[in-house]
């Protein structure tokens, strides 16, 4: 296959293979987040998913192995974009405990409801689907629970009581933190981000300057 691109070396629209190839899943991958995040998992064929993104059905397999790979795919993309934003907080944060605490959350608590769709696939749809799937959500719960630990051996003065179990307290925080959006997301009306942060800022940072 030649740089430009197509089977036959040619392009298409300005554009060569692997850029439309790009395209093409980028669209996959947003027709993913519209009707997984609204209809949902179970009611979406990959039929629908080709017309959302204005595709050929011969295409769907060209970019993506499944319908279950799909949703990995729409899973791990905003899961990325949530983790670069709480990184980019905690290097911005200042040195108090309680501080660092309150933007890291703030980061992944508004990172993770910007998009309802986003959200509810991450905490509904990933669920049950498959034992591949559980197996991913437990590697990006673990990845933030290591995170959160690295942070909380770093505050100064401490945060935990001595002989608190670090590993534990950071598994706690991520699984409240989750608790609390999974509730917000059950309810009546908008979350209250603010409530949320406060109270798990609260929680993990008692007597904390």
């Amino acid at each position: 296959m030649s740089e430009t691109g197509t089977e036959d070396g040619r392009r298409y629209g300005g554009m060569s293979a692997a850029e439309r190839s790009e395209e093409r899943r980028l669209r996959l991958l947003d027709a993913g987040l519209e009707l997984f995040g609204t209809r949902g998992y179970a009611a979406t064929t990959i039929e629908q998913l080709c017309a959302q993104a204005r595709l050929n059905p011969r295409y769907f397999y060209a970019e993506v192995d499944s319908r279950e790979a799909l949703l990995r795919a729409v899973y791990d993309r905003h899961v990325e974009e949530v983790r670069e934003a709480v990184l980019a907080a905690i290097a911005a944060a200042p040195p108090d405990p309680r501080g660092r605490m309150s933007l890291a959350l703030r980061a992944f608590i508004d990172g993770s409801l910007a998009d309802e769709r986003a959200a509810r696939v991450n905490y509904f749809e990933m669920v049950g689907v498959s034992p591949d799937l559980e197996q991913r959500r437990r590697e990006v719960l673990g990845s933030y629970a290591d995170l959160v630990a690295s942070q909380i051996a770093a505050m100064e003065p401490p945060i935990l009581p001595p002989g608190a179990d670090l590993r534990m307290s950071a598994v706690a925080l991520v699984s409240a933190t989750d608790g609390l959006i999974i509730d917000a997301l059950g309810g009546p009306g908008e979350p209250d981000r603010d409530a949320m942060i406060a109270t798990l800022t609260e929680l993990f940072t008692p007597g904390a300057p």
